[in-house]
């Protein structure tokens, strides 16, 4: 089987303001593509459950504000559901750790409410599962924190469901993210 696995990163920096004083603010990620290139059978690395897995891969995605605000991250793919696809028969599991927030660690809340950033009880700070649409928020004491730059690691790992492709399937496995800034 030889497989094109492509993971694209299409940074969104849709700066969505709860006022029109707010700072200015940027997104980036250490890698914008993460690229297994051609893969064959041999070349997965384990296979558990049924499921085929990828190595796994580190990006770091910054946010930096002129000013001190609070933020939120969401990262989402556009396939509707609720774990982020990998082609047509995998899935991505993305996990987040070391928090910083202004150089400071800080522990990894998460949310899915835009524009008023509630954490719910889930935050860690050793690692934390990312699903599609989850905003990620650097929480300390169970609060929402303010400061002016915030990053975190992303792992990304995917998993392919084997059988769906015979030895001669060549397919691109493709997938885009997109990393969103909200910020008050």
């Amino acid at each position: 089987m030889n497989i094109r696995s492509i993971l694209k990163w299409a940074l969104l920096a849709g700066l969505l303001c709860a006022s029109a004083a707010r700072a200015e603010c940027d997104v980036s990620v250490s890698e914008t593509t993460v690229d297994y290139g051609k893969l064959s059978n041999s070349e997965i690395s384990s296979h558990r459950g049924g499921m085929y897995s990828l190595d796994e891969r580190e990006v770091r995605v910054n946010a930096i504000c002129s000013e001190p605000q609070t933020m939120a991250l969401f990262i989402s793919d556009t396939s509707g559901f609720r774990r982020f696809r990998f082609g047509s028969a995998g899935v991505l599991v993305i996990s987040a750790q070391q928090g910083l927030l202004d150089g400071r660690s800080v522990d990894l809340g998460k949310t899915l409410t835009h524009g008023s950033f509630t954490p719910n009880q889930e935050r860690n700070r050793r690692k934390l599962l990312v699903l599609n649409n989850d905003g990620l928020l650097p929480v300390r004491n169970g609060e929402v924190q303010i400061g002016q730059q915030f990053s975190f690691l992303l792992h990304i790992h995917p998993v392919l469901k084997p059988g769906l492709h015979s030895a001669q399937d060549e397919e691109d496995l493709l997938t885009n993210l997109g990393i969103q800034l909200e910020s008050q």
